[in-house]
């Protein structure tokens, strides 16, 4: 590529105001492949065709695109999650209830199981890209605990005043994000995955119902 054709192609995506977006997409792309540690701010712009100086006007650094790919991948998770939540089908509130909590875990896990590249980039954002995200969930507006959340707080749900919705939210993402790291990366990777996670789904089934049952 000649460095005239570069610079109008720079040129072309200031213009358009795409680079930013079109730096996160191959960050996506690289983190889909290789997990957080393929993500490189340098091969970001080469693939994009830019010079590196163009991309630092809007990543200053390596871990700034981090965040943001993290930011996106985690939202994509989300995305997921709460599609399967709108597909769920239940009979009776409660049971409906159940059936899109259900449905949200079973779609994080089998999200997490078929991308573990962009599973672990959504787990890789450092403080200051957390703390982007509690000033502003607009950057994540799916991130994982939200979409938990809302179903916990819809206006047909009623739990005992003994449960502690973020508690609640927090223990579910934990039980989720503790069984696919060690399936992915721990002692059970390879070992009856499938059947394994579907324990997992039937373990929190029980207890929502356990809970909602107490409203």
């Amino acid at each position: 590529m000649t460095q005239a054709y570069r610079s109008s192609q720079e040129r072309q995506a200031y213009h358009h105001g795409h680079l930013r977006e079109s730096l996160v997409k191959e960050g996506l792309e690289m983190a889909r492949r290789g997990g957080a540690e393929a993500v490189v701010l340098r091969e970001a712009t080469r693939r994009v065709g830019v010079s590196p100086n163009a991309a630092y006007r809007h990543f200053a650094s390596r871990d700034d695109l981090l965040d943001e790919v993290g930011l996106a991948a985690a939202d994509q998770i989300g995305l997921t999650m709460r599609e399967a939540v709108a597909e769920a089908h239940g009979e009776g509130d409660e049971a409906q209830v159940v059936a899109e909590l259900v449905a949200a875990c079973r779609a994080y896990l089998d999200f997490a199981l078929a991308e573990p590249g962009l599973f672990d980039v959504a787990y890789r954002i450092s403080d200051a890209g957390l703390d982007m995200l509690k000033a502003d969930r607009s950057k994540a507006p799916n991130y994982p605990d939200s979409v938990i959340n809302d179903v916990l707080t819809g206006p047909d749900v009623k739990l005992s005043e003994r449960v502690d919705v973020r508690g609640l939210v927090i223990l579910l993402w934990s039980l989720l994000h503790g069984f696919v790291s060690l399936s992915t990366s721990g002692p059970l990777r390879g070992d009856k995955t499938a059947e394994r996670a579907e324990n997992v789904l039937n373990v929190i089934r029980a207890s929502l119902r356990g809970a909602i049952a107490r409203a």
